[in-house]
């Protein structure tokens, strides 16, 4: 009987923290991914994204989408995160949640991010820009 006790706690602090999103992981990829889209490299940030998001759109509507956002909007001065908050998505899987103020050329902008980890990585489920 004492074994199974072992053996359930360690199953238990074992999985504490399981399903949460690492809020540091997830700010580095959102870090990376808007760096990607402000130096034009736009075949390069399907790997930023969850795979429901990329089979969506695809990786030339994307393109044309974020070209019309940077002519309007103009590129990426600074980056200040004033929201994180953990969450689940329509399917109940652990999301961290992030909204960002975007300094950049021509306005200033919040930039929301919904973060999930699908395969041992993080990406981006869903994301958002509004003028502020």
């Amino acid at each position: 009987m004492k074994k199974w006790f072992v053996v359930l706690a360690v199953v238990i602090v074992a999985c504490i923290g399981c399903g949460k999103v690492d809020h540091k992981k997830a700010e580095t990829l959102v870090i990376a991914l808007v760096q990607k889209e402000d130096s034009d490299k736009y075949n390069e940030t399907s790997k930023y994204y969850s795979e429901e998001f990329n089979q969506g759109e695809s990786v030339e509507a994307r393109a044309q989408k974020y070209r019309q956002l940077k002519e309007a909007y103009g590129d990426a001065v600074s980056m200040q995160c004033i929201s994180v908050k953990d969450s689940t998505d329509l399917d109940d899987r652990p999301i961290v949640q992030l909204i960002y103020r975007v300094k950049r050329t021509k306005v200033t902008t919040l930039e929301a991010f919904s973060v999930v980890s699908q395969n041992g990585d993080y990406k981006v489920e869903q994301d958002d820009i509004k003028q502020e």
